[in-house]
């Protein structure tokens, strides 16, 4: 059944794709890439499509059935419908797309406006009247193909300079004569289909075939038989004779040209405004014989590479109407590559020479390997490998097909020597100013003071491409050169170390109370009061009498495992930094670590603020370690009369890990900052009552660096928040309970979580609702409380999937009970 509907499927499709089979449209559906064509090829393809009335669906038939991807018709459908829209989108589209399709068939035909030479790329043409630049043609290396794809270049004809004296005028040319001195007038005369123009006075005067000076003698023996002042002895009248509008002319361009055809010119147009108007030569047009032909014969051969290589343009003539220019296929082309100023495709006369071809290319890049050019030639049955030992075999014949290749010089030194490490002028130098190894260290300027002289290494390149180190003792060397120089070969590499590159590199470390811990270079001979001194010294806080110092045990005698790891030192330099004769400085030794403490008797000043109804509210010392809260209100002189001591708060910073931040932070980070200092304060409930009634007891707590105290006035208002249905703030009354003031708020709303209703007392403490069996006990209220009901938690909805796992699992669970009950039923 599946065989039979695929059969009738093939059949179909093959019958309504036989209309389009037939249509040759010229393109390689089955090697097309879609994502490769530009815009304007895919939009020129869809105008194509609707010129020959197809749809989208049967360009897509007419593409399988030629073998493209299923893929690439896919994207080809996407991108006609996207530049179809686009097009529909801009307006217009009717107008501008028929004058770029008439444009298109012009160029096809060969027929342009006049004055217009549009640059034309390296394109080949399809039946579609597409233009599709070749990715793989070697069109684009020719030489001199791109003067006439280059888009800045045009070659148009200069409108703005004198007549020429060798001009041929001919029907269509206006001829301006200006008559003045005695006379004045002025003609503007166009030379008629019969060759003559038409004078007033006069009658007709032929002038077709006849140069700019030929005609401007008849001319003036025409006009003298008005203007007696023109001619003789008495001559005060003069003219001048000038083209003004020049003519068309038709030039036809034929052979290898990339848009053969008839052109309309104008008539100063010459061979390369002809030439870049048709695209220049075809990727098998030759460049070294453009032929003129006029009248049936040669009337000029030119060589393009006279101005592609010299700039000579004295070929360049002046095309006349009928004009034939035609381009025969080439006859010999070389291919350069490699090392040369210019890359690509060389056209060689008969009799050229290798030194020519080097003229074309313009000579060798600085990397050039010149004494072997290879040359890969084609014999006719194999390929062979000529080689030119240049400058002497220059005059070498080439012959078409060659490929010339010039290679790069060798990634090598045939003369360099290195040295490195503890010398004064490390790198490389040539062998032959330097043959010894004594030599080459003084012309590296000597050894540095912390050469290691017992041993240097000398790497030697073998033959075989091996290291060998041959090992010398700078000692003996210097002592007695003559018979311990070492002679060089070339890419040898000397290595002198430093004593300091043998050894781990030595520091010490100080931390704790001085003004720049950190670790430091070890330096020999100094003291624990140099590194003291470099860290920028103790702080105030810093206890000179208990310095302690870490040292590493080093005994490379003991092969046990030690207990102890390190060597403790304490030091007492109670006189400060000042150097005392008298007394022995601590000598450091490398990788010690020295450990400043702090003396226990070092405080800074430590303040709280206190604010509100107290007499003497601001910011006070604390002078004891136990400086409690009745010290503080008895220091502020007590509360007034106006103060609400139930509703005394304490807001306390709590210890966070904080990272260090710069100091030059920007302005969002300094409030950010703000924002996560404000989030670290919490605030303390505190009974203040109780700690002025009993001092130094649990009430009367000890105060800390930066807490603040607060001292409301008396209180007669309570907040009530959360899920009721009008928040409001109402009057305290003694003889109200938590319930009442709820119902002052309206009550609760759908949402009240009343199980977990709570209250903030102004002091900063908190009380919740309490249960005990069915009995609900609410807090009390007191002034300036906020009663606060919190929403109930939403509860999250199953999806379906976890509803089918439940009940799947339920259902399972039952069945093994059930199958259990039964087994033990037969037990």
């Amino acid at each position: 059944m599946r065989l039979i509907k695929y059969t009738v499927f093939g059949f179909i499709f093959t019958l309504f794709s036989l209309p389009l089979l037939a249509q040759d449209v010229g393109i390689d559906f089955e090697n097309i890439r879609v994502d490769q064509l530009s815009d304007s090829q895919i939009s020129q393809l869809y105008e194509r499509m609707q010129d020959r009335g197809l749809t989208i669906s049967e360009v897509e038939t007419l593409a399988l059935a030629r073998g493209m991807d299923p893929a690439e018709v896919s994207k080809l459908r996407r991108r006609i419908n996207e530049v179809r829209t686009s097009s529909e989108q801009e307006g217009g589209e009717d107008g501008t797309q028929n004058e770029n399709r008439r444009q298109t068939q012009q160029q096809l035909d060969g027929q342009l406006p006049e004055g217009m030479t549009p640059p034309y790329p390296s394109v080949k043409v399809d039946t579609l009247g597409l233009f599709f630049a070749e990715e793989e043609s070697d069109s684009a290396n020719v030489f001199g193909s791109n003067i006439f794809t280059n888009e800045y270049l045009t070659f148009e004809p200069s409108m703005n300079i004198p007549t020429p004296k060798n001009y041929v005028l001919g029907p269509g040319d206006e001829i301006i004569i200006d008559i003045w001195g005695a006379s004045e007038n002025t003609y503007q005369l166009t030379i008629n289909p019969e060759g003559a123009v038409q004078i007033s006075s006069i009658g007709p005067v032929y002038v077709n075939g006849l140069t700019i000076e030929d005609a401007r003698e008849r001319l003036i023996d025409k006009l003298a038989s008005i203007y007696s002042g023109l001619q003789g002895e008495n001559k005060n009248t003069y003219v001048q004779i000038s083209l003004g509008s020049v003519r068309s002319i038709k030039v036809s361009i034929v052979g290898e040209v990339n848009v053969p055809g008839t052109y309309t010119l104008s008539s100063l147009s010459t061979v390369f405004n002809a030439l870049y108007a048709a695209g220049g030569p075809s990727e098998n047009g030759t460049y070294r014989s453009v032929k003129v032909l006029r009248d049936g014969n040669i009337h000029k051969e030119i060589d393009l590479y006279d101005f592609l290589v010299s700039g000579d343009l004295s070929g360049n003539i002046t095309l006349h109407d009928q004009d034939i220019i035609k381009i025969d296929p080439y006859v010999n082309r070389i291919s350069v590559q490699g090392e040369v100023k210019t890359i690509g495709l060389f056209e060689t006369l008969e009799g050229e020479t290798f030194n020519d071809l080097v003229t074309y290319f313009g000579g060798f890049s600085p990397d050039a390997y010149v004494n072997r050019i290879k040359v890969e030639r084609k014999t006719g049955t194999e390929k062979k490998i000529v080689d030119i030992e240049y400058p002497e075999q220059g005059n070498t014949i080439l012959t078409s097909g060659d490929v010339v290749t010039v290679q790069e010089v060798l990634d090598r030194y045939e003369n360099k020597v290195e040295i490195e490490g503890a010398i004064f002028r490390p790198g490389e130098y040539g062998l032959e100013q330097n043959p010894t190894l004594l030599t080459l260290i003084n012309n590296a300027e000597g050894v540095m003071g912390d050469a290691f002289l017992e041993r240097a290494l000398v790497y030697r390149t073998q033959d075989d491409y091996s290291v060998e180190a041959i090992p010398v003792n700078l000692n003996t060397l210097f002592a007695d050169s003559a018979s311990h120089d070492i002679a060089l070969v070339k890419d040898d590499r000397i290595r002198i170390s430093s004593i300091f590159d043998l050894r781990e590199f030595r520091t010490v470390r100080i931390s704790g109370s001085v003004l720049n811990p950190g670790t430091y270079r070890f330096v020999e001979n100094s003291s624990l009061k140099d590194l003291i001194f470099e860290a920028d010294g103790l702080k105030d806080e810093a206890a000179p009498y208990n310095i302690e110092i870490a040292r590493r045990f080093i005994d490379s005698d003991s092969r046990t495992l030690q207990n102890e790891i390190a060597e403790i030192i304490t030091v007492n330099i109670e006189n400060g930094l000042q150097y005392s004769p008298e007394l022995e400085e601590v000598i450091l030794q490398p990788f010690d670590q020295v450990f400043v403490r702090k003396s226990p008797a070092y405080e800074v000043q430590k303040t709280v603020n206190i604010t509100g109804e107290v007499m003497y509210p601001g910011e006070y010392a604390l002078s004891t370690r136990d400086f409690r809260l009745s010290d503080l209100i008895e220091k502020s002189g007590g509360m007034t009369d106006f103060a609400y001591a139930e509703g005394a708060s304490l807001t306390r910073e709590i210890e966070n890990d904080f990272e260090e931040v710069d100091l030059n932070i920007e302005e969002d980070s300094v409030v950010a900052l703000q924002q996560q200092r404000i989030e670290s304060l919490s605030q303390v409930g505190i009974q203040l009552q109780q700690a002025l009634a009993n001092p130094e007891s649990n009430y009367d707590i000890l105060l800390q660096e930066g807490d603040e105290i607060h001292i409301p006035k008396r209180l007669q208002t309570v907040q009530i928040r959360g899920e009721v249905l009008y928040p409001i703030n109402a009057r305290f009354e003694r003889s109200r309970s938590f319930r009442s003031y709820i119902g002052a708020a309206g009550g609760f709303t759908e949402q009240a979580n009343t199980r977990r209703a709570y209250i903030v007392y102004a002091n900063g403490e908190v009380d919740r609702t309490k249960r005990f069996l069915f009995f609900r006990s609410y807090p009390d209220v007191k002034p300036g409380s906020v009663l606060i009901i919190p929403p109930k938690e939403e509860a999250q909805e199953l999806s379906a999937t976890e509803r089918i796992t439940i009940l799947s699992t339920i259902v399972s669970l039952a069945a093994l009970i059930t199958n259990t009950f039964f087994q033990i039923r037969r037990n």
